[in-house]
């Protein structure tokens, strides 16, 4: 037949079926084993404690551990208000809470879950094999780990390994401070912290950088639009401190209702297609109106050199798509030694031009 043992000061007592159970005024304690043995802890030092299992036992902390249970075989539960259920689940400080085999908690610590383990100031693990490392930490999933200060990973082996990093996805780790990856299959570097990387298989990140979409990537720092051919421009942030990415190269994507930015010399703001095909009119207006001036030119002729005569020139030219037409008349002095011209031209765009000039010699 099991035996139980109790230590006793007795006000009342009860039989159990199986076993004995013992109440004292203002102290219970309960240990039972199913082989004959007892387990480990005296009314002395505990209080309100039940251990249920082979090797089970009621550790203290300070001197006296309360309402604490350890159930199942070689389960531990340590300080105050402790639980420790299942085969070699073991809390370590009190008001730890261990649930399932080989599972262990620290101080206001929980872990759930086969081997999870919250071992720091209120960590969480829940799921296979999910690891709590640090204070604060929640790990949730099988395999998880969150060892950076109030770090969270959830998901299959997700992994939060930098103060207050955050990892959501299966297979997703995040190794940067101040950091979010959520996502199947994404990596944030060490080197990139205070990083956001939304989408799948995001590898290639940068500091101060956001990431959307699958497989988005970080461009080396290059060439930027700092000049233009060989003139400097005076651009704002030219210098930038990260950036927004949502493709690599060769899996371009466009950013759709993007609202008109603003457009000033400090402005920062992204622009959109429409102000960009504004901006392409205004260069083509520009570009014609060069080309009829051309036109122009090319249309004005010199008037005849002929002393004491009035003369005429007209002309017409075409320069690319532009065209202009000019009309001019002069006048030589009789002696031939200066002469007075002007012209008026009229191009494809419109616009009317003027000239004047005077020639002469010397002596």
């Amino acid at each position: 037949m099991n035996k139980t043992f109790f230590p006793l000061s007795l006000t009342a007592v009860m039989i159990f079926s199986a076993n004995v159970a013992m109440a004292q005024a203002g102290k219970n304690y309960f240990a039972f084993e199913a082989d004959g043995t007892t387990a480990t802890g005296t009314a002395d030092t505990y209080e309100d404690n039940i251990a249920v299992g082979k090797g089970a036992k009621i550790e203290k902390v300070g001197g006296k551990a309360k309402a604490a249970i350890a159930v199942g075989f070689q389960a531990i539960a340590t300080g105050n208000q402790s639980i420790a259920a299942g085969y070699k689940a073991k809390t370590t400080a009190q008001s730890g809470t261990a649930v399932g085999g080989e599972t262990e908690a620290g101080n206001y610590a929980s872990a759930f879950g086969q081997g999870a383990k919250a071992k720091n100031y209120l960590s969480t693990a829940i799921g296979w094999g999910t690891k709590s490392l640090a204070d604060r930490a929640v790990a949730v999933g099988s395999g998880a780990e969150a060892s950076g200060l109030k770090s969270v990973s959830i998901g299959n082996t997700a992994k939060a390994l930098a103060e207050h990093a955050v990892a959501i996805g299966n297979v997703t780790h995040n190794h940067g401070k101040e950091s979010v990856a959520i996502g199947y299959n994404n990596t944030i570097e060490a080197s990139s912290n205070n990083t956001v990387a939304v989408g799948n298989n995001i590898k290639t990140t940068a500091t101060n950088s956001v990431f959307l979409g699958d497989s988005s990537a970080y461009v080396e720092k290059g060439e930027t639009t700092g000049g233009i051919g060989k003139v400097d421009g005076n651009y704002a942030g030219v210098d930038a401190k990260g950036v927004v990415s949502v493709g690599n190269k060769g899996n371009e994507r466009r950013i759709q209702n993007v609202a008109a930015g603003l457009l000033s010399h400090r402005s920062t703001d992204a622009v959109n297609g429409s102000q960009l095909h504004a901006t392409n009119q205004r260069v083509e207006e520009v570009n014609k109106d060069a080309k009829a001036g051309i036109a122009a030119a090319m249309a004005f002729k010199e008037v005849p050199f002929v002393p004491g005569k009035w003369s005429y020139a007209a002309g017409a030219a075409r320069y690319s798509s532009e065209s202009a037409v000019s009309l001019n008349l002069g006048r030589t002095s009789a002696n031939g030694k200066y002469a007075i011209s002007g012209g008026i031209s009229s191009d494809s765009r419109g616009r009317v031009g003027f000239r004047v000039g005077i020639s002469g010699v010397f002596n």
